[in-house]
């Protein structure tokens, strides 16, 4: 099934501002965190984005064909990897450690909630429902040590997030 979406993941077509796959994992940390309409490409979901009104809604046959497909999971896993870089965690497999950059250069992420704390639910969210259940479990292994031991905020919302994450949409459960 070829969809713009798939298309998008697969490096062949552009999202809705024009960028390839490829350019978005190479823009420097700086432009990751300042920017709020690409995360929703990378990863997407089958709710509508409060913060981009024109990124791709996640179907259900694209979240199989995504879970079939070896180039479209190591997409969505560049993906990962690029965007945990900006938070200073390395991913091996499915197993997530803070690296020697731990909490990144934009460090105010371990304050109270806020963009990037929707931005690891949406990460764990489409992983969860794009066939790689393993690895966002991985990821939320770390997260929730880091509450524990780093967070200087009130994590109580993003932990019930992250925790719900893995659920998938009401209406996939009759396979629509």
């Amino acid at each position: 099934m070829v969809t713009h979406l798939t298309s998008f993941l697969a490096g062949t077509a552009a999202d809705g501002a024009g960028r390839l796959i490829g350019d978005i994992w190479a823009k420097p940390d700086s432009w990751l965190e300042s920017r709020h309409d690409f995360i929703q490409w990378l990863f997407p979901l089958p709710e509508p984005s409060g913060a981009n009104a024109e990124a791709p809604l996640l179907s259900l046959a694209e979240a199989r064909e995504i879970a079939a497909r070896d180039d479209l999971r190591a997409a969505l896993l560049t993906s990962l990897d690029t965007m945990t870089r900006l938070y200073g965690i390395e991913r091996r497999g499915d197993c997530f450690t803070r690296s020697a950059a731990f909490p990144g250069l934009y460090r105010h992420w371990l304050g109270p909630i806020d963009h990037n704390h929707l931005r690891f639910t949406r990460m764990l969210r489409c992983l969860s429902l794009c066939g790689l259940a393993e690895v966002a479990a991985g990821l939320r292994r770390l997260l929730f040590d880091i509450a524990g031991q780093e967070a200087a905020g009130a994590w109580s919302m993003a932990l019930r997030y992250w925790h719900d994450a893995e659920l998938p949409p009401a209406d996939w459960s009759r396979g629509a």
